[in-house]
């Protein structure tokens, strides 16, 4: 997605240019990333009005901050671990608050995109199945949660996810098992 290099250099020529005061770079910037930040904070939040306020809010402090961007870094992982801190303060605000409660619509489309001769029934039991399955991710700790959603939603490497996170790529991993062996206690599915 946001792996190779040309494409890193790419977003850090927009970032200068933008630093340059040239809008239709920043513009550009945001076209690219629009998408990917609102999936990321929709999967994380579970809410589509705190996804897009979320998104906003990154592109407001990646503009205010945009000189402060360190090139020896990847722009993609700067601008997750933005919103992935936008995330984490809406949380704080918002502790009582269920996470996640709704099916992503990603989600909700793969399942009606299902070509299959199941009947009515079969299908709205798997859909309490994922929404079983929403709720349960939406109960693991944070620190489970951000990795299980970077890798296994956002198909994203663990070393991608480590970078966002500012964790060992080792514990991406350990963390990933972590939330799916929850989540399989919590769902009571074998291994």
């Amino acid at each position: 997605m946001f792996g190779s290099v040309a494409d890193d250099e790419k977003d850090k020529a927009l970032v200068t240019r933008a630093v340059d005061g040239e809008d239709p770079a920043f513009t550009a910037i945001m076209h690219k990333y629009k998408s990917p930040l609102y999936r990321f904070a929709y999967r994380h939040m579970g809410d589509a009005d705190d996804a897009e306020d979320i998104v906003q809010d990154t592109f407001i402090a990646m503009h205010r901050n945009l000189a402060r961007f360190n090139p020896q870094y990847k722009f993609s992982t700067w601008a997750f671990q933005i919103a992935m801190n936008k995330c984490r303060d809406l949380g704080r605000k918002r502790k009582t608050r269920s996470f996640m409660q709704r099916i992503t619509p990603a989600m909700e489309v793969k399942i009606t995109q299902i070509q299959t001769d199941e009947n009515p029934e079969t299908r709205i039991d798997d859909k309490r199945k994922l929404a079983a399955t929403q709720a349960a991710i939406a109960k693991l700790p944070d620190n489970l949660r951000a990795p299980l959603i970077l890798c296994t939603l956002e198909n994203m490497s663990q070393r991608q996810a480590a970078e966002i996170l500012k964790i060992s790529t080792k514990a991406v991993e350990t963390r990933v098992y972590r939330a799916r062996a929850q989540l399989a206690k919590e769902l009571q599915i074998k291994r």
